[in-house]
């Protein structure tokens, strides 16, 4: 019979190439490869997206991992001229690290990097782009956040872009792709690309052609003036009704306008500092991307040429510096604070700092000015992301952050002309803000004050509050809040509003999406307190860390950050007063502008001067004096209520009101307090909270330092809410800790040590602060503390709060914590960025400034070196390799040599290391043997576990050593645990003492502690001498394996012979269930008491935990069974007579307390009142016309409207003249009857100090009134 193959032999080889190229395509893993077949080998669950289903599971190409291929990883190289580039088709992985090297073959034209769609983590996840074949070249972008379609030219014709994102959340990622030979934008569509430049068409400039300018003079449809002329190269309006650059906004309208230097700009920067001088705005400093910045230079722009240019400084010049603040002060300019940059070698070291430097406009020299503080508690303090102003001849310093005191609320003050430092003395309890916006203005009663708007507060949160600061009396006052949470954002004082642009935070109108760069414009009227929105600005305004400045009538923009470092320039022109000359329109222009009707004519409002009301105001105002060009917002007439009451009382009492104790101020419901206490609703709290001293509350600060510079506060870091306590309270909350923790464990009650202790944990607590973040010099130390973090791109250690105020601008390439892993030390060394530090190819390259660089042994080993992908930056040794995007072949640590061989089928190249040596094991030799610990990596040292002959392993790289006895403790198994006794030292186990006649139970987890437990050993030593020992034990494990026992006897005199052991039990299975054994004393065999010195030891083995053991030793006496009769009988018969006791006790008891009970009651009734009467009963009489019979008594109620009357009631006699014998005559019967007022008035009781005399008068005025009022006739 033919076969199938023999039948049809070319398919067959056909079908084998196919599957030959298939796994060579497989094991060389090329990021080229295409694996885009319609149907493999096997079939995947979930589709493979960069790689091959091979056996039900994906199998990535280079670059690529996951379960499903769709992550990226490692360090790739692009050689093609076009292709993409993507963080994978989902959202993109934690702890992501990725780069690619775009290196096109044979091109010397300039690279396009085109960003298609961008989303990640706003201040977290960055991707850096880098003109050049490595890092150091010059940094063209640090994108993070939502980024709109945009393009970079790489003028090296070469790119390496690195990804990292952190271990929180994962977005949708990016989508990028290059190409060569191209221009960034096609040149705007008004230029030629001549090898990779764009060549621009007339009236065109820019690296993209992307500006239109002013060329031909007078109007011409070329030129970009809309309603105006071109004179001089710009644009000349010939409207009054228009403005703008180009003419093409109304003048009702404000507008903003991209301004075009006429010479070169400055490389971009953002937090940098800026004062304006006349018409120039002066930068100094800033943050700026690598290899791109002069960090000493001072860069001026003048408004009115529109230049640039950089001042030559001689002399000494300070550090570079970013979060700084510069002011002017006469002719010279004052730098304070920041955070300083000092590079050395390959790595940027950052350090806030309190430096004041001073630059003499005149002689254009730097002079650092001598701080005259004795500590680190006293002004200035080092501080960064704080506002500066010049008020009078002081400096007022506001907020800000510093490494050792967290967000400072204090004001600091420097006094121009003592040149010495204070801080403001206020009582308002504000938290300290970062990168907040501030101006001073002056108000109407000629005091200057300070508006301080947004910012950055404790625990990352970003605020939308507004205050003012009130220079003169040092006061905080809480106003309107703006509904935009700001930082990192500009400010300036415009015709009486405060004008807010740009910024980083979230937009509370827009959910819950946080806005990572805002192009916002607002504008808050100092005058009316209220705030609004401005026309909306362009989209390439958004940004942040860019400065502003007003002169003239227009804002400057300068700078910032939107994933690039900005050089441009903005200008916003507001709407303009005159546009209108009816007073009902002028109103209405409010966009960057304040209007007010004047003399005929629509003018700027000016806060300063006290304007008049028209006369048509005052005829239809009902309070013509009151002139307001604001409108009645109910916020604003809710404020206008409130702000009428001074005092704490009378703002509670008013309705929709509350006093603000902090700030002393009365505010709407609605609004807040200036961070402080709780707004007060209810006056009756007002003379409580008044009276007591304005102290601080210690709650408000969460940092060690600034809380131990309250003087009535101490840090007792126990209660993680609120660890800073008043001195006061400090003994309350020690005690309560104390005793929870001592309640959840009993244990600790079995000794009066173990009770709480105040005196201990006040010492041992609240004696110093433990060290600074800011001041851990290496990872290790850092990350010992939870709350601070390490940047190795930076070499900081910094809290945690503090990541994104420090790394803005993704200075941060990576960090660590102390939830970064298990092995903190193995996780510092792999992400240093000290390149030397790394130990293996691949580790080495997960650092985008690294390459590897092997020698020629081919045993693995290297060394690891800052490079680019044409070799390491310093000169490569001879016989060596140079590696930036692969990796040599097996990498066996240097303790193996690679091996080739040809696979059967396919015939594949196989490489792999030899048997590994130097005890070491793994496919490449990478870690340790059992029994040894070390770092085998790259040449490094296995050394065997010293652990006394007490484990069998111990921690592969720590050298921990794995205790298998129970008891035994310690790095090396050298040590006994409390309780148990030995030296483990020489071999010899631990054991614990079991007290005779008690039950233990020894419960082993499961858990990191009792894990490698594996034995026990336990001893006991009977005391009861001719007592019979019970030797009892059960051994409960629930994964069933069998615990075995070994048992021993060891006794000084057995028979007359010396001291000897005797096995009692050797491998008895212990279970469950559990044995029981007896032993003797009668017995000759087992000798037990004092004399004998018999000891029993126990070994229990081979089990694994979690298990239960529960043993005992016990010693008790036969039972006397007629012994025991008799003590029960006797023990009953005791109790039936102690029971009839109480018996009769409780009866004699309930006797006495009847009869009591009684005799009060007669006594009761007898101290009621009585008195006697005399009745004729001889003859009967008919009632007069005066009345009737009286009452003998009457017993009014509680209210006097009715009363109890009693009479006397003769009976029946039945016909004879007296009633019959045996029986009463009389009876005494009673009514509830009604009391006039007339009778009311004789019953009411005196007043006090009044005489009873007379009292008996009045009850016969009563009984004539009763009698009175009574109808005439029988009753």
């Amino acid at each position: 019979m033919i076969s199938a193959r023999e039948k049809f032999p070319c398919f067959f080889l056909f079908r084998t190439c196919l599957h030959l190229q298939f796994f060579l395509q497989i094991h060389t893993l090329t990021n080229h490869a295409n694996f885009e077949f319609e149907k493999s080998l096997s079939s995947c669950e979930k589709p493979c997206y960069n790689g091959v289903c091979l056996n039900k599971a994906c199998v990535c190409s280079k670059g690529w991992y996951g379960q499903q291929c769709d992550h990226c990883f490692g360090r790739i190289r692009l050689s093609e001229n076009t292709s993409s580039i993507t963080d994978g088709p989902l959202d993109y992985s934690s702890s992501a690290k990725c780069t690619w090297l775009i290196e096109p073959e044979n091109n010397t034209t300039p690279l396009t990097i085109r960003i298609n769609s961008f989303f990640t983590e706003c201040g977290w996840d960055y991707l850096y782009i880098y003109d050049g074949d490595s890092v150091y070249g010059k940094q063209l972008a640090a994108l993070c956040g939502e980024q709109p379609a945009q393009e970079f030219t790489a003028a090296s014709g070469k790119a390496l872009v690195h990804f990292f994102s952190d271990l929180a959340m994962n977005l949708n990622g990016f989508n990028v792709s290059y190409e060569s030979n191209s221009c960034a934008y096609k040149c705007s569509n008004h230029g030629t690309c001549t090898a990779g430049k764009c060549i621009c068409e007339d009236g065109y400039k820019g690296q993209y052609c992307e500006h239109h300018v002013c060329k031909l003079n007078g109007k011409s449809a070329e030129n970009p003036c809309h309603e105006g002329e071109c004179v001089d190269g710009r644009c000349h309006c010939l409207s009054s009704n228009v403005h703008g650059e180009s003419c093409q906004t109304p003048v009702t309208s404000s507008v903003w306008d991209l301004i075009h230097p006429s010479n070169e700009a400055p490389t971009g920067k953002a937090s940098h500092a800026s004062v304006a001088i006349d018409d120039t705005v002066w930068t100094i400093g800033g943050e700026y991307f690598d290899g791109s910045q002069d960090p000493n230079s001072i860069d001026v722009y003048n408004v009115t040429s529109r230049e640039w240019s950089k001042l030559e400084v001689s002399g000494d010049v300070p550090k570079a510096r970013f979060d700084h603040t510069v002011v002017k002060y006469k002719n010279k300019l004052y730098m304070y604070g920041g955070v300083t940059k000092t590079k050395n070698r390959h790595i940027t070291t950052q350090e806030a700092t309190n430096e004041l430097w001073i630059f003499d406009m005149n002689t254009k020299t730097w002079t650092e000015q001598n701080h005259k503080n004795e500590t680190i508690l006293t002004a200035p303090f080092a501080v960064a992301g704080h506002s500066a102003h010049v008020i009078g001849s002081e400096m007022f310093v506001i907020f800000g952050y510093n490494p050792l005191f967290g967000f400072l609320h204090h004001v600091q003050i420097y006094n121009f002309e003592t040149e010495e430092w204070s801080v403001a003395n206020t009582s308002d309890h504000v938290y300290g803000r970062f990168k907040h916006s501030a101006v001073e203005y002056t108000t109407p009663a000629g005091t200057t004050s300070i508006l301080v708007y947004g910012g950055s507060m404790w625990n990352n949160t970003i605020t939308d509050s507004l205050m003012q600061f009130d220079t003169a009396a040092k006061k905080w006052t809480n106003l309107p809040q703006s509904g935009v949470q700001l930082y990192l954002h500009t400010a300036v004082y415009l015709n009486g509003l405060m004008v807010v642009v740009g910024g980083r935070g979230a937009n509370t109108t827009a959910g819950s999406k946080s806005e990572c760069f805002s192009n916002m414009v607002q504008s808050y009227d100092v005058a009316c307190k209220q705030w609004s929105n401005m026309s909306t600005a362009p989209a390439e305004l958004k940004r942040y860390g860019h400065v502003s400045h007003l002169i003239g009538q227009k804002v400057y923009l300068l700078g910032g950050y939107d994933g690039r470092m900005m050089n441009d320039v903005w200008t916003l022109s507001p709407a303009k007063c005159s546009s209108t000359t009816r007073p009902d329109e002028c109103r209405l222009v409010t966009d960057g502008t304040k209007c007010v009707f004047l003399d005929s004519s629509c003018v700027p409002f000016d806060p300063t001067v006290s304007y008049k009301a028209s006369f048509n105001s005052v005829i239809k105002s009902s309070a013509p004096k009151n002139f307001d060009e604001c409108t009645n917002t109910p916020l604003r007439l809710a404020l206008k209520t409130c702000e009428e009451q001074t005092d704490c009382v009378s703002c509670a009492s008013k309705s929709g009101c509350g006093w603000c104790s902090s700030g002393e101020q009365c505010l709407p419901n609605e609004q807040e307090c200036v961070d402080g206490p709780g707004m007060l609703t209810s006056w009756e709290k007002c003379s409580q909270r008044n009276s007591v001293a304005t102290l601080r509350p210690c709650n408000m600060e969460n940092n060690c330092g600034s809380c131990r510079i309250l003087p009535h506060c101490t840090w007792y870091p126990i209660d993680k809410a609120s660890p800073c306590v008043s001195k006061e309270d400090l003994i309350a909350v020690v005690y309560e800790y104390e005793t929870k923790s001592a309640l959840a464990d009993r244990s600790k009650f079995l000794s009066p040590s173990h009770f709480p202790s105040i005196s201990r944990s006040l010492f041992r607590n609240t004696t110093e602060c433990p060290m600074p973040c800011a001041q851990r010099s290496n990872c290790s130390n850092c990350v010992d503390l939870d709350q601070c973090m390490w940047c190795p791109s930076t070499n900081r250690c910094l809290n945690l709060e503090a990541y994104t105020l420090s790394f803005a601008y993704g200075q941060c390439h990576s960090w660590v914590t102390s939830g970064s892993g298990n092995v903190l030390k193995r996780v510092c060394q792999a992400e240093s960025s000290v390149c030397e530090e790394h130990k293996t190819c691949g580790e080495c390259q997960r650092d985008p400034g690294c390459g590897w660089l092997a020698d020629d042994s081919k045993t693995g080993l290297g060394l690891c070196t800052p490079g680019a992908a044409t070799g390491p930056l310093e000169p490569k040794p001879a016989n060596s390799a140079w590696y930036f995007t692969d990796c040599p072949a097996c990498q066996c640590n240097g303790h193996s040599t690679c091996v080739t061989s040809v696979g059967s089928f396919p015939p594949v190249t196989i490489e792999k290391c030899q048997t590994c040596q130097n005890n070491t094991t793994g496919a490449h030799c990478e870690r340790c043997a059992p029994g040894f610990y070390g770092d085998s990596r790259n040449g490094g040292i296995c050394a065997r576990c010293d652990c006394n002959r007490q484990a069998d392993m111990c921690d592969a790289q720590s050298g921990q050593c794995y205790c298998r006895t129970k008891g035994v403790t310690g790095d090396h198994c050298d040590k006994c645990e409390t309780k148990y006794v030995g030296n483990p030292r020489n071999g010899t186990p631990c054991y614990y003492e079991l007290a005779v006649d008690f039950i233990f139970t020894f419960k082993l987890k499961n858990d990191d502690k009792d894990n490698h437990t594996s034995e026990i050993y336990l001893y006991s030593v009977p005391y009861k001498k001719d007592t019979d020992v019970t030797f009892q034990i059960s051994c409960e494990s629930p994964n069933g394996h069998n615990t075995l026992v070994a048992l021993n006897m060891t006794s000084s005199y057995v028979n007359g012979l010396p001291e000897r052991t005797q096995t009692m039990m050797v491998d008895t299975i212990c279970d469950s269930k559990g044995f029981r054994r007896v032993y003797v004393a009668s017995d000759k065999g087992y000798p037990f008491g004092p004399d004998s010195n018999t000891t029993f030891f126990v070994r229990v083995y081979n089990f694994q935990t979690p298990v239960q053991i529960v043993v005992s030793f016990a010693q008790s006496p036969p039972i006397n069974w007629v012994l025991f009769f008799v003590i029960f009988a006797a023990c009953f018969i005791v109790l039936l007579v102690v029971a009839g006791l109480l018996w009769m006790i409780k009866v004699r008891i309930e006797a006495y307390r009847r009869n009591q009970r009684r005799i009060d009651e007669i006594e009761h009734m007898a101290s009621r009142p009585f008195a006697s009467t005399k009745m004729e009963l001889s003859m009967l009489s008919q009632f007069s016309s005066a009345g009737g019979p009286t009452p003998l008594s009457i017993e009014p109620c509680h209210n006097y409207r009715a009363g109890v009357f009693t009479l006397a009631v003769r009976l029946p006699t039945g016909g004879k003249a007296v009633t019959p014998s045996g029986t009463s005559g009389l009876a005494v019967a009673s009514s509830l009857c009604l009391l006039t007022p007339q009778q009311v008035g004789v019953l009411q009781a005196q007043e006090n100090g009044e005489s009873n005399s007379g009292r008996k008068s009045n009850f016969r005025n009563l009984l004539r009134l009763t009698i009175r009022q009574r109808p005439n006739g029988n009753d």
